[in-house]
């Protein structure tokens, strides 16, 4: 079991920023999540990646994210998608250390078995579970 909390990762700087590796791809051969902090008035180098898809979780801060040509700012808690070759950075736009966990994922497909839309597969897992007894909470 892999299970980690964020302070028990190994450190290491890298572009003037602090990253800590959470867990390694060597240990899923698969995804690899790794927490970056970016302090105030500082930015991620511009970069793209060919071979897999990202996926940022905004943990605490205010950033402005630049994917392709378009731009957004957002404030923790937040999640964004890079797309392979897809030029993107992070910028720290607040006055706070801004931390976010990336997750680099080398993508195949979806199983034709797990091909649902994610309503359909939400409804699947929510009659899955009411059978087993955990009744989805209604109203909220």
């Amino acid at each position: 079991m892999i299970c980690r909390t964020l302070d028990e990762g190994e450190r290491f700087w890298c572009a003037g920023n602090l990253y800590t590796m959470l867990i390694p791809r060597d240990d899923t051969q698969c995804f690899e999540a790794v927490m970056e902090t970016i302090e105030a008035g500082h930015a991620t180098p511009a970069n793209a990646h060919s071979r897999f898809v990202q996926m940022y979780f905004m943990v605490a801060g205010t950033a402005r994210v630049h994917i392709g040509g378009e731009q957004r700012e957002i404030t923790a808690p937040a999640v964004a998608f890079v797309p392979r070759q897809m030029e993107h950075y992070v910028e720290n736009i607040g006055d706070k250390p801004l931390q976010y966990i990336y997750v680099s994922i080398w993508p195949g497909t979806i199983p034709a078995e797990d091909g649902l839309s994610w309503r359909e597969a939400s409804e699947a897992m929510i009659r899955m579970y009411d059978s087993r007894g955990h009744a989805p909470q209604r109203g909220v």
